[in-house]
């Protein structure tokens, strides 16, 4: 109980940075000129994010695909923390990892880890070191945004009170890190694609430093508001 407590503490901390995060990338999506948008990079990526919604709108969906993703990223994210994993079990139906250790890490990974994106990055990367792919960039960023596009999609309609990764973690911590992890790699993959990097960490540096300062304002406010309101009550 006093672990959620705190985790819901940490929460409540977090989320003026995860303002900030939405904030810059509101304020990078802004500043880059309209003819950077029409590049090969992202309009592949952009195709290949649409391509996938249709995909998951129009077609039966994949789930067991889904749940591989998921319980290999448990795994991975486990064994990256120094657990050993004794079981792993993957079906249409669901799944489960059992190890021998267990935190808000492994048990929220799968759901800011988009693991397929990485996996499909670091193929190319592989062939693109012993023969060069430069030609075919745009097949590179169409394969970026259509399994972001599966991360995301499958990610949000997985999301709901049964589910125990979130139930155990605290239903709100969950939500702010998730939140926080996803668009924080969204900003960062905007960022490099922009060439705009070092402008993005200024311009976030400087939202984070606005949105603690409101935060702490209306938390003054606040607390002036109850000092105020028990005077009144106690004359």
């Amino acid at each position: 109980m006093l672990a959620k407590f705190l985790k819901f503490i940490i929460a409540l901390a977090l989320m003026p940075l995860l303002a900030a995060e939405i904030c810059t990338l509101i304020d990078l999506a802004e500043a880059v000129p309209a003819g950077r948008w029409h590049e090969a990079w992202s309009i592949s990526f952009g195709v290949g994010f649409v391509v996938w919604l249709l995909i998951f709108c129009l077609l039966p969906r994949t789930l067991w695909l889904y749940v591989l993703g998921h319980e290999f990223t448990h795994a991975l994210a486990a064994m990256l923390a120094g657990g050993k994993v004794s079981a792993f079990k993957v079906s249409s139906g669901g799944g489960h990892v059992i190890t021998d250790r267990v935190n808000w890490w492994i048990a929220l990974s799968p759901y800011f880890v988009p693991i397929y994106a990485l996996i499909w990055i670091g193929l190319w990367l592989t062939i693109d070191f012993y023969y060069p792919l430069k030609a075919w960039q745009p097949v590179l960023f169409f394969g970026i945004g259509f399994f972001w596009a599966f991360h995301v999609t499958f990610t949000v309609s997985m999301i709901h009170p049964r589910q125990t990764d979130l139930s155990r973690e605290g239903y709100i911590f969950s939500g702010v890190i998730i939140a926080l992890i996803n668009v924080a790699l969204i900003l960062l993959l905007l960022s490099f694609l922009t060439h705009d990097l070092k402008w993005s960490g200024e311009r976030f540096w400087m939202q984070t430093q606005r949105c603690y300062a409101w935060t702490g304002r209306e938390i003054g406010h606040g607390f002036e508001w109850v000092e105020k309101t028990w005077r009144e009550r106690n004359r």
